[in-house]
């Protein structure tokens, strides 16, 4: 295995490491327990299971309104590769409940079933019965999923063929990466990478890599930590631009722009592999430039992460922004783009959430507790008398009462990561 890279975090870091946090959120690590115990238990999954799970055929319809009612019966592989990897990483880490292996499975034989083209590439969409409605157009997103489902399934299952196809996935993706006849699968643009590859490369292969030495996969995930640490960051600001060059410079038109969300996503992503090596000086250098994004990205005003900064351009028009799923239309001009997301909330709070164990910053603590009050406060639609949370919403995140998809992963991560790391904190008050 090549020798992991080491970072060294500038003598004046503003890490701060206090004892042990009792209290988040206003509520002590129990109470903030029972309630994301309640929430995954009693209101996500039931949810799940009853609008979206298609326990005929296998697998996930998502194109569901906020009621649960059904918009359509397709299948995106986004979502098939990610609720898998739910359901498994339900069964490996809550209970043994045979039916979420069940269900996983079923989800898992419907996708390679219909997916996987003769080609090598996987198609993007299919019907509810798994007819060809999209094939592949450059979307590698879905095949990542894809792979980090099966990898979770493989773990909860002992299904070798799946894992053996999840790290054969992996080593194909990475190297379409590197081929510039390949397009940026985030911006449909040739000759460019944006973060979003490296982050979903970095997170697959840390849970691949605590399960199964594999040493292309570590070189994989320490070339694209690298990638991330040293080219995509900007100094001069000390933000991650979300889009290079294939030669790591920064293309003229994007240069200053940060995607919030996905910084800090990728962020807590690289800190939680230098947890698996042991790396300190990745993590604080990491978890120092995660406090930083959320200094200059968060709303002081209304609450919630900008979706995105173009950091000294004040009169910048954004390009129209149609969330995928959503009728909306979002218009804005400025150094910030401001509307919010649901799951850059849930981003904030695993990162926060992973800090708040790992160093007790008081900084992690106050925004944790930013994002908890303002996601149940704004963003959920309990209020309204329906069961979760909005998805897209304008800056001040006022009520949108339909959307035409739901979202099957990122607040089930979020909810399943932080119970788990509540759980660890508690056993060690």
């Amino acid at each position: 295995m090549p020798t992991a890279l080491h970072y060294a975090v500038n003598s004046a870091s503003t890490i701060d490491r206090h004892s042990p946090i009792h209290e988040i959120a206003g509520m002590t690590l129990q109470e903030l327990r029972k309630q994301y115990h309640n929430e995954l238990f009693e209101d996500y999954l039931p949810f799940w299971d009853r609008y979206g799970i298609d326990h005929k055929f296998g697998g996930f319809v998502c194109s569901l309104d906020y009621d649960g009612t059904l918009v359509n019966d397709h299948k995106l592989l986004w979502f098939q590769g990610r609720g898998i990897w739910v359901y498994s990483f339900l069964y490996n880490n809550f209970n043994k409940n045979p039916s979420y292996l069940e269900t996983a499975k079923r989800a898992k034989d419907f996708m390679l079933a219909f997916f996987p083209q003769k080609d090598g590439t996987w198609a993007e969409l299919v019907s509810r019965e798994g007819k060809m409605l999209k094939p592949f157009s450059g979307d590698l997103f879905g095949m990542y999923f894809a792979a980090e489902g099966l990898q979770e399934y493989a773990h909860a299952s002992g299904d070798n063929e799946a894992r053996e196809m999840a790290l054969r996935m992996m080593k194909q993706l990475f190297a379409k990466l590197k081929d510039p006849a390949v397009p940026d699968p985030e911006t449909g643009m040739m000759g460019v990478r944006s973060q979003g590859v490296w982050m979903v490369t970095i997170r697959t292969s840390t849970q691949m890599l605590r399960r199964w030495p594999d040493t292309e996969i570590a070189a994989m995930a320490a070339s694209s930590i690298d990638v991330v640490v040293h080219n995509h960051f900007n100094p001069a600001f000390g933000l991650t631009t979300e889009t290079l060059n294939l030669d790591y410079t920064r293309p003229r038109e994007m240069a200053n722009i940060t995607v919030c969300g996905h910084s800090v996503e990728t962020l807590w992503m690289i800190m939680d592999e230098a947890l698996r090596r042991g790396d300190n000086g990745l993590y604080d250098l990491c978890a120092e430039r995660l406090r930083h994004h959320l200094d200059v990205c968060w709303d002081h005003i209304f609450g919630g992460l900008a979706d995105s900064i173009n950091v000294n351009q004040g009169a910048y028009q954004w390009p129209v922004d149609t969330p995928v799923g959503t009728n909306y239309q979002f218009r804005e001009v400025g150094e910030y783009k401001w509307n919010k997301t649901s799951w850059s909330f849930d981003e904030v709070l695993i990162s926060t959430m992973n800090v708040i164990e790992n160093r007790g910053s008081d900084w992690a603590v106050r925004y944790f507790d930013l994002a908890h009050e303002t996601f149940y406060k704004k963003m959920s639609l309990k209020p309204h008398g329906l069961p979760l949370f909005m998805a897209f919403a304008e800056r001040e995140m006022s009520f949108q009462p339909h959307a035409v998809r739901q979202e099957n992963y990122h607040h089930a991560r979020q909810l399943m990561l932080n119970l788990l790391a509540l759980d660890r904190m508690i056993n060690h008050e």
